[in-house]
């Protein structure tokens, strides 16, 4: 089977994806920014990999694409990306080293869009933030 890079799998979706990937037969690797515990205990992460890594620093850095590189992925799955520089680094570092990379979006990033289909030039409505809107009403 294939050896699977998560970046930020053990977030929500990753509690249930990295035992779902092991469950496969895969090879899976989390990388987390620290304390690797899944929202929900799974027997799956006892024989996950965990990697410790501070995408921030190490993208300042110019190291966090090697670094992910360097785990020898066939699979890299991206859930915790907000930031499209930082998307389009690693995509370029990784490309033609791995089968599939993988980008999840989120609507704690991306919120509700206003439209559908959205791209990616549409504003964030990040949920929680609280976004003044015109009011419709003040032209009537």
């Amino acid at each position: 089977m294939a050896r699977v890079v998560v970046i930020g799998g053990s977030g929500h979706v990753g509690t249930y994806l990295v035992p779902s990937l092991v469950g496969r037969g895969h090879d899976v690797v989390n990388v987390s920014r620290g304390a690797p515990a899944p929202y929900r205990p799974h027997a799956a992460w006892a024989r996950v990999e965990q990697v410790e890594a501070d995408r921030t620093a190490e993208e300042a850095d110019g190291q966090f694409g090697s670094r992910i590189a360097d785990l020898r992925p066939h699979i890299v799955i991206d859930m915790i990306s907000v930031d499209l520089s930082s998307t389009q680094g690693l995509v370029e570092t990784l490309r033609g080293r791995v089968e599939h990379f993988l980008h999840c979006g989120t609507i704690w990033v991306y919120g509700h869009n206003a439209a559908v289909p959205a791209t990616e030039d549409d504003p964030l409505r990040r949920c929680g933030y609280v976004e003044r809107l015109p009011d419709a009403r003040a032209d009537q």
